[in-house]
C-alpha cells in the first residue's frame, strides 16, 4: 500500500476559502500584512508598523491570528483608532 501525502501537501477548494480569510482579515486590520500558507496550513502575519525585529505572528485559525495581533499591538502601545 503507497503512504498518502498528508492533508496539508495538497491544495484545494479549502485554500481559496483560506486566503479568502485572511484577505478579509488583513482590511479588517490594516496594520498587518496577512497570507495564507498552503503548504503550513496557517495564517502568516507581518506588521506594518515598529515592532522588534522578527515579530510574526502565525495561527491556525482566523480568530486566534486576529487575538495574536490585538497582544501584540497593545504590547507596541499601538492604540486603536477606534476607541474613545
Amino acid at each position: 500500500m503507497m503512504p498518502t501525502a498528508p492533508p496539508f501537501a495538497e491544495p484545494g477548494r479549502d485554500d481559496d476559502a483560506a486566503r479568502d480569510a485572511a484577505r478579509q482579515i488583513e482590511r479588517d486590520n490594516p496594520r498587518w500584512i496577512v497570507v495564507f500558507g498552503s503548504f503550513t496550513k496557517q495564517f502568516v502575519c507581518f506588521p506594518r508598523f515598529r515592532a522588534l525585529p522578527g515579530t510574526v505572528v502565525t495561527a491556525l485559525y482566523p480568530p486566534a491570528a486576529m487575538t495574536r495581533m490585538a497582544e501584540i499591538e497593545r504590547t507596541c502601545g499601538i492604540k486603536d483608532e477606534g476607541a474613545v
